[in-house]
């Protein structure tokens, strides 16, 4: 099924100023949150909206990471149906990395990227959260989500280790919040 040229017009339209964000710069694209809003509200067939949640998760000055996929990543996940962001991005970190005693010391403004997926467009809502912990037990990753490894890293061991092998838009939260 290929993508309808009217969806694209209507996202072009609306999205006049698109930054292109993404190692596949054809496929994904940042855009601006007043524009997305706008899209998510006009219930567009075409256009299938998500919500996900990404966390950045400290202690002791460490910083927690996922690698999944051959990348690190931050823990992450979708809402489930009637669930708040807050509330999934305790659970997802939770059930992700087997980490408990979460708690929420920051929530960022959210990002709005849009990617043609299967025939069309997809627009991914992003909530981000700092949050802490004061988890002393071992982290398990959830094998069933593909994630090999679960990791604490000081700054340093981030610039060095994770920073090069990883996702441009963990690269402009981790340098906002780190």
């Amino acid at each position: 099924m290929e993508i309808k040229e009217a969806a694209y017009d209507k996202i072009y339209a609306v999205y006049l100023n698109l930054m292109r964000e993404s190692l596949n710069l054809d496929k994904y694209w940042k855009i601006d949150p007043d524009k997305a809003i706008e899209l998510e509200k006009s219930h567009d067939k075409e256009i299938q909206v998500y919500s996900y949640i990404l966390s950045l998760i400290e202690k002791d000055n460490k910083y927690l990471f996922i690698f999944r996929l051959k990348r690190w990543d931050l823990p992450k996940g979708k809402l489930d149906m009637g669930e708040g962001p807050e509330e999934a991005g305790i659970r997802e970190c939770e059930e992700e990395c087997g980490i408990t005693q979460l708690t929420i010391i920051k929530t960022l403004d959210p990002t709005y990227h849009i990617y043609a997926y299967k025939g069309r467009y997809e627009l991914k809502k992003t909530y981000w959260y700092a949050m802490s912990t004061k988890h002393e037990g071992l982290l398990v990753p959830q094998l069933e989500e593909n994630i090999e490894r679960v990791e604490w890293f000081s700054k340093e061991q981030i610039q060095k280790e994770v920073l090069s092998n990883s996702y441009p838009a963990i690269l402009c939260v981790i340098q906002h919040l780190i």
